[in-house]
């Protein structure tokens, strides 16, 4: 189960780093869902319960990597001479682009509204609550009414994927990778999502802690009557929520680390476009200057991501020649004193 990578390039928002480089352009994305399917439902047949054993695994190799950046940052103090530490992303699950509609959109997939705020990675264990942002940094050290979160009984361990709104204190929660103890990573997305309205319906102290709010994200059927209601009924509200986008997933989709052709992602100024459907004024004036079309759109995007990550490897290669005659110097100084 791999839960980190060091990628160069961040992701420029939740789900937008989502023109990837990784993806199999020789299938089409309706292809790849079904390769996706059916790999999932190999994996299925080869499962035990192994819930005990992925929760040890996931926190070995979480505290792990938490150890090794910071005896990186002990070893390699930060002077103007040399590079920023790099922590270590996390890697959560990522979806892509919206490109392709499926046929089946109406009866087998599920949206949620994602919020404007950044990603992070809730782990209550131990009686604290921590977040996480993708780089691994700590954003926030609470107590909550969470499966070994500090104020419940219970010392199991939940893990939660949420979006955080610092302007407002409000934590989204996206989705459920374990809920005291009990993993929920390779169960289906509409499972999921079930499973958490229980327990935020049974536990309404869950909502709430001394400086913090929880919300969760609800979930509906992907249908455009449904989509185009509330992205104006959640302008009616008091706090007035803005949407960042709409996130589409499968209803068989596991919780895949990295990328999935089963959870997609459409920026809100698509939607006239890509499923006709309605925006408010609000979203229409966040619409990108000069945006003309989709395609247009995320070629563009690619072409900024190629351009950074050869900016990137130009500095990096720059740092390591550095870092070389550095070296020379250090042992030229040790053999003439």
């Amino acid at each position: 189960m791999e839960l980190w990578t060091t990628e160069a390039l961040c992701p420029l928002w939740p789900f937008s780093s989502l023109y990837k480089s990784n993806v199999n352009h020789w299938l089409s994305q309706q292809q790849r869902r079904v390769a996706h399917l059916e790999k999932q439902r190999e994996k299925r047949h080869e499962l035990t319960d192994n819930n005990r054993k992925q929760c040890e695994l996931f926190i070995e190799q979480f505290e792990k990597k938490c150890m090794e950046d910071e005896s990186m940052q002990c070893e390699s103090p930060n002077t103007s001479n040399t590079p920023k530490n790099k922590r270590s992303k996390l890697k959560l699950m990522h979806s892509e682009w919206l490109t392709e509609i499926p046929e089946d959109l109406d009866d087998d997939w599920l949206v949620k509204f994602a919020p404007e705020g950044f990603r992070i990675l809730l782990i209550a264990r131990k009686h604290i609550t921590t977040c996480y942002n993708k780089n691994g940094k700590i954003v926030l050290k609470i107590k909550t009414h969470f499966p070994g979160g500090g104020w419940s009984d219970n010392n199991g361990l939940t893990v939660l994927d949420c979006i955080y709104n610092n302007k407002i204190k409000t934590i989204y929660v996206l989705d459920c990778l374990f809920w005291n103890s009990m993993s929920t990573i390779d169960s289906e997305a509409n499972f999921r999502f079930f499973w958490l309205k229980s327990k935020f319906d049974e536990q309404s102290e869950l909502l709430k802690t001394e400086k913090y709010t929880f919300t969760l994200i609800h979930f509906m059927p992907a249908q455009r009557p449904l989509i185009q209601d509330n992205i104006f009924t959640s302008l009616q509200a008091e706090d007035k929520i803005l949407y960042n986008g709409v996130v589409f997933y499968h209803k068989d989709s596991h919780y895949t680390f990295g990328y999935t052709p089963l959870v997609a992602w459409l920026s809100v100024f698509m939607l006239p476009e890509m499923l006709n459907i309605d925006i408010p004024e609000e979203y229409s004036m966040k619409t990108p200057v000069g945006y003309v079309c989709q395609q247009k759109y995320l070629a563009e995007l690619d072409e900024k991501m190629k351009k950074r990550a050869e900016l990137h490897a130009k500095r990096k290669k720059q740092w390591k020649r550095y870092d070389d005659n550095a070296q020379e110097n250090l042992v030229e100084m040790e053999t003439t004193s």
